[in-house]
């Protein structure tokens, strides 16, 4: 449903206030998207699995039984952060597209109502 313009006119006031309020936080808000934020954790997660996996590796070499249960539990956690992050991306994806696709579906529907309408 499209906003008034009065509605509009309000957003807009808002939105320039915000930006003369906190000009660094309007901009990091502008450019920073759930991809980003999530993609960001998903790379730390990854370095940090593969260099969990090295330490494991070295201590293992080392015959340092404790420092190598260490790090593989390290390991374990930063696998499963980076499941977690892939998640999140995936999930928040597969919702935006679901919305588009509904609203692209929920305006067809409009316009075919709307043009029986005017047949009628």
């Amino acid at each position: 449903m499209p906003l008034s313009e009065e509605e509009q006119r309000i957003l807009r006031e808002i939105e320039a206030q915000f930006h003369a309020d906190d000009p660094k936080l309007a901009r990091e808000v502008a450019q920073t998207s759930v991809y980003s934020h999530t993609g960001r954790q998903l790379k730390f997660a990854v370095a940090g699995l593969v260099g969990a996996m090295a330490m494991m590796v070295f201590f293992l070499a080392l015959q340092s039984i404790l420092l190598t249960v260490l790090a593989f539990i390290g390991a374990f956690a930063c696998g499963v952060w980076a499941w977690y992050s892939f998640r999140r991306m995936t999930k928040a994806g597969l919702n935006d597209l679901r919305r588009r696709s509904r609203t692209m579906w929920e305006g067809r529907l409009t316009r075919n109502r709307l043009r029986r309408d005017e047949d009628v």
